[in-house]
Parts: structure tokens; sequence; C-alpha cells
């Protein structure tokens, strides 16, 4: 009898100890060892970012001649949109400031000075700069417009040191970036199998990226895109604190086991 139950105490102390730590916590590695030949990869371009519904525009106006000596182009600067703003790099200290803009209202439009309604949506910003320039050469001399999307953000969700928005003040950021700027992946995450939420041309697609993969940095989901949730699962360790067997029974079924051996035990040294 003995035999028997130091067998099933045994069994259940390796299957703890096989539970106790996730294995893939290393980026970009596959799993192989170092490689001392250096390997390349062609570099992906970036993809323009599209303007969508609710983004808020940083307009900006100059001209050699404004409309009248008394009237200046910074009328069409700023616009009446107020937006509190994190830059990226200080996401975890939420340090922030506000910015003004143009919001994009539901059908896709701004309200611009002078030019009036103007649809901006699906259109690059490189697309926006140059319609909103011919549209002015009617009222300025050689108008030279700069915009820029002062609130887009990604939202990281899961197995993250810090959860929530990620702005990115230059509108461009990668998978890496955003992972960087929510404090890391612990342990407790899982690297391999990170999901991307989309939401493009009115459907929403899931996408995988595996970050324990140096193929990680050609995938299409490794430049984000405005308003994407990455989600990070939690690895096998985590999910196994919500286990209510790991958590209730396991725990009860070892304490029986070892009062029953105890008890045997005493009851072998008395006989």
């Amino acid at each position: 009898m003995l035999r028997y139950l130091n067998a099933i105490a045994i069994i259940l102390l390796v299957f703890v100890a096989s539970c106790s730590a996730p294995k893939k916590v290393i980026y970009f590695n596959e799993d192989k060892p170092n490689d001392t030949v250096i390997a390349f990869q062609p570099l992906q371009n970036r993809p323009e970012v599209i303007i969508q519904s609710d983004d808020i525009l940083a307009i900006n106006v100059s001209s050699l001649l404004g409309l009248t000596e008394k009237d200046p182009v910074s009328m069409f600067n700023n616009g009446g949109t107020q937006y509190s703003l994190t830059a990226m790099s200080s996401a975890v200290n939420s340090s922030s400031a506000t910015a003004s803009g143009f919001l994009v209202d539901k059908e896709g439009f701004i309200d611009f000075p002078v030019v009036g309604k103007m649809h901006v949506a699906g259109l690059t910003l490189r697309q926006m700069k140059e319609q909103l320039s011919d549209k002015l050469k009617a009222y300025l001399t050689n108008p030279v417009v700069e915009t820029r999307i002062i609130n887009f953000k990604v939202t990281l969700l899961g197995e993250v040191n810090k959860v929530g928005p990620v702005l990115a003040p230059n509108q461009r950021i990668n998978i890496i970036e955003a992972i960087s700027a929510a404090g890391d992946i612990p342990v407790t995450g899982r690297r391999d199998n990170v999901l991307i939420i989309r939401e493009r041309e009115g459907r929403r697609e899931f996408g995988r990226i595996n970050l324990n993969s140096k193929n990680a940095f050609t995938s299409p989901y490794y430049f984000l895109e405005q308003n994407d949730i990455v989600y990070v699962e939690p690895a096998r360790v985590r999910r196994q604190e919500t286990n209510d067997f790991l958590r209730f029974y396991l725990p009860t079924i070892t304490t029986f086991l070892s009062t029953a051996l105890a008890v045997y035990g005493i009851v072998q040294l008395t006989k």
C-alpha cells in the first residue's frame, strides 16, 4: 500500500513541477541555438496611414500671403477638438499634454474654415494634404499643408505589464514598440501566439503573430494600424491560476494523500 501511495505522490509532484513555468519566453529565437552566420531580411515598407472616422487631425497651413493682411493663415490651424495626449515613450508613467485638432465625424467629414465640409475618411494623409492644398489655392498663395493624426493609438490587453491604449505621436508603431511601451510581456504571457484584432473596410479581422520567430518582422501584423487591439494570451501556468481543479481540488487531494501517508506510516511503526 505504501508503495502505491508513494508512486501517486511522486506523479502529482512531477505534474505540478511541469506546470510551474512557461518555456517560450525569448523573442525571435525559434528554440534554436545561437547562429554565428549573419542573416538578412528585406525591410518591409511601412503602410500608409488611412484616415478613419473619429481620428483627430492636427492641420497646419502656411502661405506666402494670407486672405488679407488682417486675416492671417492661423485661422486654418489648430481646430476645435481638444485631445489629451500621452506620448508613446511615456505611456508607462502617463505624462500627458493637450492638443487641438479637427475631428473626423461618423460620415468621414471634417469642417474646415472657409473650405467647409471636406470628406477625408479613406484617404491617406498624403492624399488629404494634396486635396486640401488644392482647395486652399483659391484663397491663399502657394499654400503648404501639413497634417498628422494626434490620437493614433493601439490598445494592449492581456499579459502585459500595463494594459491600455498606447499613443504613437508619429502615427507609426510596430508591435515591438507597442509591447515595449506597455512594459513588455512577463513570463506569464505567450509570445508565440499574440492576437491582433483589426477593423478594416467595414469588417473585423483576427491575425496572429509569433514573436518567438524571426519571421515576425515579415508578418502583415508587424506594423500596427490605427485602433488595432493587441491581446497577449496567458501562458499555461497563468491559466492554471484560474483553473478550479488546480486551485481548490488539487491542494485538497495532495493534503489528503499526505495525511494518509503519515497515518499509514504511524500505523506501520506501531506494529
